[in-house]
């Protein structure tokens, strides 16, 4: 998927059921706004942003002081840029009081401080806060991520804790979704290559996995396998992606 689309996937994972494994404990009580959470981050992770939206606000609904659920919404809207949206989220979840949250969120809410006083501040501490607290979480790594490529535009930090990332979770196929991107904005064109088939060797029905890995195509100029990519992507449901092999098409044509 474009970047565009990547800005969410920030707390990604695969299934439901190994929660507790993958990703930071929440302080909701509600089973229903938690499940929701989940449901979001599934979808995010494979670039569904409707049903993200839907079982966010769904999440909310069921717990309207979710701290993680605002949170992973405002710390997106900081990586797409929405400063008046995270502004909003923002202040939803520091109104929530301190004492309700656990030591993770305590840690999220300090990032989200931060932000608010400056969208391109320094995360560094809170991100070394959270792998001191939880080094074998794999979502500590995927938050790392998610700062290091779309608040720092530090490609190569971003690539490290992609690394470690699927070393502690190598099941994650979303995972492999944003190492991909990490891999090309460091020119490692071979490695970008593995972590896409990765993703759909793992994700085999999920249009995302073709649309990136088209993309990826587009970027070496192998227009003709980009096609078949975006093709295969628009089939399994993801209309972006037909207008991205017509485009595909147009430049292939040139080159001839």
């Amino acid at each position: 998927m474009k970047n565009l689309s990547l800005f969410i996937l920030l707390l990604i994972g695969f299934q439901a059921v190994q929660a507790q494994g993958y990703y930071l404990p929440v302080s909701t009580a509600s089973d229903a706004a938690r499940q929701y959470y989940y449901d979001a981050l599934i979808s995010a992770q494979h670039a569904d942003i409707r049903a993200y939206n839907e079982s966010i606000q769904k999440a909310v609904k069921e717990d309207p002081e979710f701290f993680m659920a605002y949170a992973h919404r405002a710390l997106g809207m900081v990586g797409l840029g929405q400063y008046d949206v995270f502004e909003e989220m923002a202040g939803k979840v520091l109104a929530i009081p301190e004492s309700q949250l656990n030591p993770a969120e305590k840690s999220i809410r300090k990032a989200l401080e931060i932000l608010k006083s400056d969208a391109k501040g320094d995360l560094f501490p809170v991100l070394s806060e959270l792998v001191s607290a939880y080094p074998d979480v794999p979502q500590v790594y995927d938050l790392g991520m998610f700062v290091n490529y779309w608040i720092d535009n530090d490609y190569q930090a971003a690539l490290e804790n992609g690394k470690k990332l699927v070393k502690l979770d190598p099941k994650c196929s979303g995972c492999y979704n944003m190492l991909g991107y990490a891999h090309m904005k460091v020119g490692d064109m071979k490695s970008a290559n593995t972590a896409f088939k990765k993703y759909i060797e793992l994700a085999p029905k999920e249009a995302n996995a073709y649309d990136s890995m088209g993309e990826y195509y587009m970027n070496v100029k192998d227009y003709k396998k980009s096609v078949q990519y975006y093709e295969k992507a628009a089939e399994l449901g993801m209309e972006p992606s037909r207008q991205r092999a017509e485009e595909a098409k147009r430049l292939m044509s040139e080159s001839n």
